[in-house]
């Protein structure tokens, strides 16, 4: 196997990882929202609130940024940028952790063969 075809293989299986991770966490995100309606104190109902709205903002930004590497490194990845998360509901207070996207350098190098389906992140049922 070629290292472009190594690379790729690792980079398929962080950016799937992570959008597995962001999908995973926002279907218990939902669950504690929902759960939350019940709840009668305005304060605890506020916490709760941002505290969703905080852990999605970090679990989306990682998901995102995990994607966003492939754009840096058309010539060793198959894998097709994010889509945009979607706003929380509530803004959130907190700074999400980053990973750095290099620059590109080749805009036009040809992306090596699509990884094989053992370096994609099933989603967990």
């Amino acid at each position: 196997m070629a290292l472009s075809d190594d690379l790729n293989n690792a980079v398929t299986a962080l950016t799937t990882g992570f959008a597995a991770l962001d999908a995973a966490v926002t279907t218990e995100l939902t669950a504690i929202t929902t759960a939350l309606a019940n709840q009668a104190d305005p304060a605890i109902t506020a916490a709760v609130a941002q505290s969703v709205s905080n852990i999605g903002t970090i679990t989306s930004k990682m998901a995102s940024d995990a994607a966003a590497l492939t754009a840096s490194i058309p010539a060793a990845t198959t894998v097709p940028p994010p889509p945009p998360p979607p706003p929380p509901v509530v803004p959130p207070t907190v700074t999400p952790p980053v990973i750095a996207v290099p620059p590109v350098t080749d805009p036009n190098a040809t992306p090596p063969s699509t990884p094989p389906v053992s370096a994609s992140t099933k989603k967990a049922k």
